[in-house]
């Protein structure tokens, strides 16, 4: 068994948060990277000893889970990814070659020869858990955890591998609308209860256009009201999310919402309930009527 963990990452908007959890336990962390020689490069200036990339140039992300699980077998003490659909795919399947036990919602991981102390979160983020393992262990990361940092760049080795033929694309269907997804966005502003009669929706609009923004909502919105369509949901059921800023606007602060946005770097909330939950999660908060905060801020920053 070799002394390194592995980082594997297929996917720009986390790949800081997998190294950086990677890079908490100590050891050596080699990025494994299936995706773009841009997202490679990416990875190898994050403080890792060596980048294994993976071309999805022309094949599926999801068909070299066969050909990450083969290499595995070198035997990281440990593997880190974010809770994404095609990281989860190849960590599941390399799991299931190497028999490793898998936690996740994972905030931190402590090696100690043979067996790895693993912490995640419990009771939805309001606990945390510590469990042993053997290692190899697999750990799907939590959101909102601290970001590896730009350094010198690794060495980028394409593996000359063949991806699995078994998984072919026979179509892509986008939603309608077009835009940045909730997903991607880099900021985003959300509408909940606390806004009130449907005609002020108009404001947080208006703000979050000001703000280069994707809009975005509280479940009751959507499913009580249907104000918004699903794919604007933000919670622990729906969609989560992980901006630089995330701008809640009438939102509460119940904890299936803020599950949802737990990976966003700044939470910034405004809210006319000095009790609201939402500014105990937030960095800055504004209590205030909304009718009268949001179009100053909306002016405020096309002013700026």
């Amino acid at each position: 068994m070799t002394q390194e963990v592995w980082a594997v990452v297929a996917d720009d908007m986390n790949a800081a948060s997998v190294v950086g959890a990677a890079l908490q336990t100590g050891a050596p962390v080699r990025g494994i990277v299936v995706g773009s020689r841009e997202l490679a490069d990416k990875v190898a200036s994050l403080g890792v000893s060596k980048v294994s990339w993976f071309n999805t140039e022309t094949v599926l992300a999801e068909s070299y889970a066969s050909a990450v699980s083969k290499l595995a077998f070198e035997a990281p003490q440990a593997l880190f990814a974010a809770d994404e659909a095609t990281a989860r795919v190849i960590v599941g399947n390399v799991a299931a070659n190497l028999n490793a036990p898998t936690a996740t919602l994972v905030t931190s991981v402590r090696l100690s020869g043979e067996q790895a102390a693993v912490e995640h979160q419990a009771a939805e983020g309001a606990a945390i858990k510590v469990l042993t393992a053997p290692v190899p262990v697999a750990c799907i990361i939590a959101d909102g955890g601290a970001e590896a940092e730009v350094t010198s760049a690794a060495e980028v080795e394409e593996m000359p591998v063949e991806a699995s033929d078994q998984l072919v694309a026979l179509a892509v269907h986008e939603e309608e609308g077009g835009g940045v997804s909730l997903a991607t966005a880099d900021r985003v502003v959300s509408a909940g209860i606390g806004v009130g009669v449907k005609e002020n929706l108009a404001l947080v609009e208006n703000l979050a256009e000001a703000l280069g923004a994707e809009s975005a909502c509280s479940l009751p919105l959507c499913d009580n009201y249907h104000w918004y369509e699903h794919g604007r949901v933000v919670g622990s059921s729906t969609q989560k999310i992980s901006p630089r800023f995330y701008l809640a606007c009438g939102v509460s602060g119940q904890p299936q919402h803020m599950m949802g946005v737990r990976g966003a770097k700044t939470i910034a909330a405004i809210n006319n309930d000095p009790e609201a939950l939402i500014f105990k999660e937030a960095k800055f908060g504004i209590l205030g009527d909304l009718k009268e905060v949001l179009p100053a801020l909306t002016q405020a920053v096309k002013n700026a």
